[in-house]
């Protein structure tokens, strides 16, 4: 088994001690930096295979994730370990340019020498969804079906044919619904494009363009896509081999993913295993104590209840893996039998809900006691991808 860490910074120190604007201040964020490299050291430490940020932007108040920009955390934990992938879950492309995005993950990937996981979403936050697509009039997805929520499922399939064209092609045109490169009547009279390069025609037109660099793995990076509240999402992302994410309790729910994924892999003519195509987990609310975990259990609902149940989102709590190491060892097995999956994603939140000092030791007790009776530990980060690669491209 493989197990990934979802990193939550609140800049909140604990559930009990809220502070107004806290996602402005620079003391609180310094801390919640200091926090996020020591939680990727003890992930190091223990053997999971990756770390994942979100994208939120706006976070005044402080009860959402401090991940305004995860390529730039993803590179802010990749300097400070050694082995272990980095990730973001996800990069919202329905109101980002994708060349843009795909150039910043492609030098990530460079700079990390090929441990960049690479993932990709709708965006469900009005708050910064709507602001920042105004210019492509696109706004923050709701899964209702409506003409706003088709465009935008439609804008996320254009920027990852933008993104996949620009990670695998020297150079390439490209002319969509929302996004057109290059532009049409660009002109680019440099002589050593016509050269050294490519895209340009004799009279100085801009024919196609390329990025550089191109991502260090190849083709590219392995995809994740959280779990959308609309079944079409799920069906286009088994047709690009994305790996999907699930945070919801419901096994039914998931057993439907795992269907749809195996039969558009089937129709795309890839082989796949029983719980393939697939990641499940949520929040961890572990104590050596039985008593002490039934606690923070409650404290860690009061919490997502709270700041995540309540509008815009009204989601419902996520899987919660809780009590002692023995306890969570058992609900994982049962989890992988019902499901067949082979990997795992764990929230990791800090400050709030638990404040550090706990939040640190829950991490050290998974990392110590749970994942070695799971077989979790993961010595080389990444390799079962490569693997993958090696294997298709034989």
């Amino acid at each position: 088994m493989r197990f990934y860490v979802l990193s939550m910074p609140h800049p909140w120190e604990h559930i009990s001690k809220p502070v107004p604007m806290a996602g402005q201040s620079t003391e609180l964020y310094q801390r919640t930096l200091e926090a996020t490299i020591e939680h990727a050291k003890v992930c190091e430490e223990y053997g999971f295979e990756g770390i994942f940020f979100s994208e939120q932007h706006g976070d005044i108040e402080g009860s959402l994730e401090i991940t305004s920009n995860p390529i730039q955390l993803d590179l802010f934990v990749a300097s400070h370990t050694e082995r272990i992938m980095v990730g973001q879950l996800g990069n919202v492309l329905p109101v980002a340019n994708p060349l843009l995005v795909a150039d910043q993950v492609a030098q990530l990937d460079q700079m990390t020498k090929g441990r960049v996981l690479a993932g990709f979403t709708r965006g469900n936050s009005p708050r910064w969804v709507d602001s920042f697509g105004q210019q492509i009039a696109m706004r923050a997805t709701r899964s209702d079906k409506s003409e706003a929520d088709e465009r935008n499922l439609r804008a996320l399939i254009e920027a990852w044919e933008v993104i996949k064209l620009a990670w695998t092609q020297d150079t390439f045109s490209f002319k969509g619904e929302f996004w057109e490169f290059p532009v049409a009547g660009t002109k680019w009279p440099y002589p050593p494009t016509k050269e050294w390069g490519k895209g340009v025609d004799d009279d100085d037109n801009q024919l196609e363009l390329g990025i550089a660099p191109r991502p260090y793995q190849t083709p590219h990076p392995r995809i994740f896509a959280p779990m959308s509240g609309r079944a079409t999402t799920q069906k286009f992302w088994a047709t690009q081999g994305a790996t999907c994410v699930s945070l919801a309790p419901n096994m039914d729910l998931n057993k439907g993913l795992l269907r749809i994924y195996h039969e558009h892999a089937e129709n795309e003519g890839r082989p796949y295993g029983r719980g393939e195509g697939l990641i499940v987990g949520g929040s961890c609310t572990i104590a050596s104590d039985e008593a002490e975990a039934r606690r923070r259990t409650e404290e860690w609902k009061e919490w997502d209840e709270k700041y995540f149940g309540c509008p815009p989102f009204n989601l419902p709590h996520p899987i919660n893996f809780n009590g002692t190491p023995d306890q969570v060892v058992e609900q994982i097995g049962n989890m992988h039998e019902d499901l067949g999956v082979e990997e795992f994603i764990i929230m990791d939140y800090y400050g709030a809900p638990h404040g550090y000092e706990i939040s640190l030791e829950m991490l050290h007790l998974f990392g110590s006691e749970v994942l070695p009776q799971v077989d979790g530990v993961s010595t080389d980060p990444g390799s079962a991808y490569r693997e993958e690669r090696v294997a298709q491209a034989v």
